[in-house]
Parts: C-alpha cells; structure tokens; sequence
C-alpha cells in the first residue's frame, strides 16, 4: 500500500484534529453551562414566592430611599449653620478654658511663691526665737544667782 501524503492533506488532517478537539471542548463547555442554568433553575422554582413578593417590594423600597435620602439632605441643610455655630462655640470654650488654665497656673506659682516665703520666715522666726530662748533663760539663772548672792550675804 503505497499512499503519498501531501502539505495539503498534512494541514487538513491537523485542522481536523483541531477542529474536533475545539468542537469537543465546545460540548462540554455547552454541557457546564447547561448544568449551572439547571441549577439557577431550580434555586428560583423554589424560592419563586420569596423572588415575586420582593419584586413587588421594589417600588416601595426605592420610594423609601427616595424619601430617605431627601430627608437626609434637608436636614443636613438645617443643621449645617448651627454646626458652624457650634464649631465657634467650642473654638471659643477651648481658647476660655486655655485662658483659665493659664490663670490658674500663674495663681498656683503665685500661692507655691507665698508658702515659700511664709515658710522661711516661720523657720528664721522659729531660729530667732531658739537662741532668743537662750539668752532669756541665761539671764533668769542670772538674776536667780544674783538673787542667791544677795540672800547667802543678807544671812551671814
């Protein structure tokens, strides 16, 4: 059996092959997809009633966003001056509350400054009247002595 093959036939043969090859992957691509429908299929056969009630829902539901949303506008329209008016407000507090913080600060220094100098004249008056102390009970054993001298002289 002599057969002779041409270029030709060679690349007929390989576009047959490919052809069939793509027609199979076509198939079982058809074949997936036909599955994944079946699927879809039976999920909305068992929840038509669910499906049908919410599709009849959808004209409310997107009137309530509507209205939702125009509420929502109008009262962010009304309450943007008073939240600028609140935003001065509280730049306002915040620099008094500053203010008072730096008072209060000076005052603390000032009253920590008194005690202090309070404090050293209690200790300078404290050490004055120690050695004053001193010197008052020196002169009383002084004038006691003297009061001795003078009664052992009036006895002899």
């Amino acid at each position: 059996m002599d057969a002779n093959l041409t270029v030709q036939d060679l690349f007929r043969l390989i576009l047959y092959l490919i052809g069939i090859g793509v027609g199979t992957y076509f198939i079982l691509v058809l074949s997936k997809i036909n599955r994944i429908l079946g699927q879809a299929r039976d999920i909305i056969d068992s929840n038509l009633n669910e499906l049908e009630t919410t599709i009849k829902q959808l004209p409310d539901i997107s009137y309530n966003v509507n209205e939702i949303t125009r509420e929502a506008k109008d009262a962010l329209n009304q309450l943007t001056p008073e939240i600028t008016g609140l935003v001065q407000n509280v730049n306002c507090i915040s620099q008094q509350a500053a203010s008072i913080t730096n008072t209060v600060k000076d005052t603390t220094e000032r009253v920590s400054d008194t005690v202090d100098e309070v404090a050293e004249s209690i200790a300078d008056t404290a050490i004055a009247f120690k050695y004053g102390t001193k010197t008052i009970t020196d002169y009383i054993h002084l004038i006691l002595e003297v009061f001795e001298l003078i009664k052992n002289k009036l006895k002899k």
